[in-house]
């Protein structure tokens, strides 16, 4: 990262102070609110499928969960992060008043989503050759690469849908992603409803039901926002329409930064993904009971991912006027408020556990995995959104390789290893998992506030 020149700010005081956390938390709602119910609804999505097959059978919940918490979540997190970076030069562009720069950017990005969405479903289709070679059992294997490689046919609008999510973020109009994240849910319920149970005459499909569902909703989501994009108005003085006659080296710097996203997403997906392995070495039940954890965490993670994109966007502004105090204050607001967030999401899941539980299935053995360890799934859920936040604070300050780093050495040489251990050979199982995960994400939270301090390290006034 190439050190920020900063400005020194005369103005810093208490009233500033007042004024300024005022100006950064009321920012940071409007930005995140409707951020964060984008990226609850498209949680959301994979949370109804997860239900609504639990509560059809749970062979099929552990078939659709292995398939979703490996290949499929671990492509749309590599796609999320790649495309993440339309948001940060968006929104430079945009605060810069060059409003054709803001067109050229999603046209660029428009035929970067297809072909990278063509690529990632090639490799998706020996599915089943990787299952197997991770240990599972063939008849689950079978099933869940079959689920995946259905699934997998909706990437493109996925990667559609996100990277115009993120110019559209840029521009500060989060609330068009929302009303079509809304749209794309009754969708997804309704056709969930009629080919997983077979209702209204159509066949009982159960998790193929689901798959296919998944695929469509995708393609509703992404031609819904690309629509949007190239038939309003008000984008028209962005010259949407126009060919952004940039060459591949014309906008290397975004690519780096959504490189350096996507290798920190994947890794940290991927680490996840090997937690379902493990939880599927250990039997079906294990498997379907991580695949509900992670459900129930989900959201108030998908807040954290919310709140990390409006951080990013107030930091970027701070640090474009190079004003060293309110950056570090645009930071440490955004740690508050998503601190806060997580104690009450967190508190809310805790009060409502049975009642949440029963959405997702009624298999008491599956149950009795999951309620003696919800304190401790609430804690590594509120550990992991903090750290993702921190990450999400360097790359608003452009430093696109360090939070990468640290969250990759921390999955494969903590997480990874350390939930192994006491899953399998220390026998704790499912809270084996969980214990890896919440030791890896704290020591992620201590590295990364470390970080952003040292960034900030050169007379930053005393706030």
């Amino acid at each position: 990262m190439t050190p920020i020149d900063w400005k020194e700010n005369t103005d810093v005081g208490r009233g500033w102070l007042r004024e300024r956390t005022s100006r950064h938390l009321g920012e940071l709602i409007r930005l995140a609110m409707p951020a964060i119910m984008t990226r609850i609804g498209m949680y959301f999505l994979n949370m109804v499928d997860v239900a609504m097959v639990g509560n059809y059978s749970t062979d099929h919940l552990a078939w659709i969960s292995l398939a979703t918490q490996t290949l499929i979540m671990f492509f749309q997190v590599l796609g999320i992060g790649l495309f993440s970076a339309v948001l940060v030069f968006t929104a430079s562009a945009f605060g810069a008043g060059n409003y054709l720069e803001c067109g050229r950017i999603w046209r660029r990005n428009l035929p970067y989503a297809l072909w990278t969405a063509g690529i990632l479903m090639v490799i998706c289709w020996p599915a089943e050759t990787y299952f197997l070679i991770l240990g599972q059992d063939p008849t689950v294997a079978a099933e869940a690469s079959d689920l995946a490689r259905i699934m997998v046919l909706g990437l493109p609008g996925f990667l559609l849908f996100f990277m115009s999510t993120m110019f559209l973020e840029g521009l500060g109009r989060p609330t068009i992603g929302f009303v079509v994240m809304v749209v794309a849910n009754l969708v997804n319920i309704f056709l969930n409803w009629l080919l997983i149970y077979g209702n209204l005459g159509f066949p009982e499909m159960g998790a193929t039901g689901s798959a296919w569902t998944t695929t469509a909703v995708r393609w509703v989501m992404g031609l819904g926002m690309a629509g949007y994009i190239w038939l309003a108005p008000s984008m028209r003085p962005l010259g949407i329409r126009e060919p952004h006659g940039q060459r591949w080296s014309d906008w290397r710097d975004q690519r780096r930064l959504g490189n350096a996203n996507a290798v920190g997403y994947s890794v940290e997906m991927a680490a996840f993904a090997s937690l379902a392995i493990y939880a599927g070495w250990i039997g079906t039940l294990e498997i379907a009971a991580y695949g509900i954890i992670q459900q129930l965490g989900g959201i108030p993670l998908m807040a954290s991912i919310g709140i990390g994109a409006a951080v990013s966007v107030r930091i970027g502004i701070a640090a474009g006027r190079k004003d060293r105090a309110d950056t570090l204050l645009a930071g440490w607001t955004g740690f508050a408020l998503c601190l806060f967030m997580m104690i009450l999401g967190a508190g809310i899941i805790l009060m409502l556990t049975n009642q949440l539980l029963d959405l997702f299935t009624d298999d008491i053995d599956v149950i009795v995995l999951i309620v003696p360890i919800m304190v401790l799934i609430l804690l590594s859920m509120t550990i992991d959104a903090l750290q993702m936040l921190m990450g999400s604070v360097l790359r608003g300050l452009k430093d696109a390789w360090w939070p990468t780093f640290v969250q990759s050495s921390l999955w494969f040489f903590v997480m990874i290893p350390l939930a192994w251990f006491l899953a399998i050979p220390y026998e704790m199982g499912v809270a084996g998992l969980i214990v890896g995960t919440l030791t890896a994400c704290l020591m992620s939270v201590v590295v990364q506030i470390l970080r952003f301090i040292w960034l900030m390290r050169k007379a930053t006034p005393k706030i």
